[in-house]
């Protein structure tokens, strides 16, 4: 949390000022008018910049000793710079910061951070009546703290971070559409926190390294946003959109924490990975996908490690209400997952070591929003939604050479809401699973004592009692389902 909350002071110190710089900063193109109109401008939103003076060289105009912090909280936010340099850029103003300037918290009455930036860069922004551009050249750009406090009294934490190859632009119309990208060649951090207390210490440090991080936010139509009744609809009639990126080439890291009184360590190592948010023609759509990675570490004198050959998670489903049915959709994906022989021995399945496990599903529907998605949505004693079918698009459990497989559709009688208080939906479906290699994991599994010997007749006479043979160690379920709740396996009836 420690690390997170230095994290978020870091992004706030930064928009504040730069924030404060283009709302004072729109069509001027004077040094002297532009820091004049900084400061009434950062005091009419309750925000002081003070200084002990400022030289103007004409072409130029450099405050000395600039101190920034809230009016009402001066307190918990302060932004100190040796100088701050304004200079005309044709018609932009480039803002150039000392190349080291301080920026101090409160995260609560008891505690103080402060941290010391380095870069070598600036700030440049080009304002007009209709649009913002600003333009944030830092190649290097980094943050250390330099102070830690509790009560008073020092304490040993430290933080570091640095961006190398930093980008970051804000590009902003009147109209309502926005553009941001934040990048970085290479991010590295390091941290060492005791987020414990005298009596239960628990000390945390770790340090990490992402590759080519990339952060891209867009959106058109932004000023339709608001919290009155029928606005999401009106907004996307306006043709609103938003689409937020993030993704990174690979991420490595280390950590070491106290966990009741015993160490873990853990280490983790990742290939490019990509998380994105697109939201437009009323309907949200989101996935997150990552490559192979590996976690290694280890607990009270037990270490193993854990790899996979790659991860996925897809999302997307209407916003607004509709009178057709519109496409939902659930897509999950966990590839090649090998675990040590060290780590399965936890589960006295130390045999297995080096076997892949593979998962997946994908759900799809055809459906409606029964209302419009907004702060009421939900409250009403009905689901605000209706399904007219359900499609098992694929399931599969892969354990080395075992495999369970499903597919199938489902289609309701009138809908899910008609089948709302049934004890089963109404409605027509058809599905069919396979397990290949099923007694060969169970013989396996009953040899390592994970399946007592006990349970081993009830197991295989389930499974014997909803599959046909169709092959050497291949069974086969046809599952049906009609109206009414009459469910046959293999077209007969179920055995319970």
């Amino acid at each position: 949390m420690m690390l997170i909350r230095l994290t978020q002071s870091i992004l706030a110190a930064f928009c504040l000022v730069i924030a404060f710089s283009v709302a004072a900063l729109a069509q001027e193109s004077e040094a002297k008018t532009a820091w004049q109109n900084l400061r009434s401008t950062a005091a009419s939103h309750g925000v002081v910049i003070s200084s002990q003076g400022a030289t103007d060289y004409g072409t130029s105009l450099v405050a000395q000793n600039v101190r920034v912090f809230l009016e009402d909280d001066p307190d918990d936010l302060l932004v100190h710079m040796p100088e701050l340099r304004i200079e005309p850029r044709g018609t932009a103003i480039a803002l150039v910061p000392s190349p080291e300037f301080t920026v101090t918290i409160r995260p609560s009455r008891r505690e103080l951070r402060e941290l010391t930036f380095t870069h070598d860069g600036e700030i440049v922004a080009d304002v007009s009546d209709d649009q913002i551009a600003i333009d944030l050249l830092f190649d290097q750009l980094s943050a250390r703290l330099t102070r830690s406090e509790r009560r008073g009294e020092a304490l040993s934490d430290s933080f570091e971070m640095s961006l190398e190859g930093f980008t970051s632009s804000l590009n902003a119309l009147r109209e309502g559409s926005a553009d941001f990208t934040l990048g970085a060649e290479t991010t590295r951090y390091d941290f060492s926190f005791d987020a414990g207390s005298a009596r239960r210490p628990s000390p945390q440090s770790g340090d990490g390294t992402i590759a080519g991080l990339l952060v891209e936010l867009s959106g058109r139509e932004l000023d339709m946003l608001g919290d009155d009744e029928g606005m999401l609809r009106a907004a996307f009639d306006a043709g609103l959109a938003m689409r937020l990126v993030y993704s990174a080439q690979s991420v490595t890291g280390n950590s070491s924490q106290m966990i009741e009184g015993a160490q873990v360590d853990m280490t983790s190592s990742g290939g490019a990975s990509e998380f994105v948010v697109d939201i437009r023609d009323g309907v949200f759509a989101a996935h997150t996908t990552a490559g192979a990675a590996q976690i290694s570490g280890g607990m009270a004198g037990i270490s193993g490690d854990v790899s996979f050959g790659g991860l996925g998670l897809h999302l997307g489903f209407p916003m607004l209400s509709s009178a057709e049915d519109q496409p939902l959709y659930l897509r999950f994906n966990l590839d090649d997952l090998i675990a040590s022989e060290e780590t399965l021995a936890l589960a006295g399945a130390g045999d297995f070591a080096g076997e892949a496990v593979s998962l997946a599903l994908e759900v799809s529907a055809l459906g409606r929003l029964t209302e419009d998605m907004g702060p009421e949505f939900f409250e009403a004693d009905e689901p605000p939604f209706d399904v007219t079918s359900v499609s098992l698009d694929r399931l599969l459990t892969r354990v080395g050479a075992a495999e369970f497989t499903g597919s199938g559709a489902f289609a309701f009688l009138g809908g899910l809401l008609a089948s709302i208080d049934q004890e089963m939906p109404n409605g027509t479906g058809d599905f069919v699973f396979e397990l290949i290699g099923g007694d060969a994991l169970l013989t396996r599994l009953s040899a390592l004592g994970v399946v007592p010997q006990d349970q081993q007749f009830f197991v295989r006479m389930m499974l014997n009692g909803l599959g046909r043979p169709v092959g050497e160690d291949h069974l086969r379920a046809d599952v049906a389902i009609r109206p009414g709740g009459a469910v046959t396996v293999n077209g007969a009836p179920l055995p319970f």
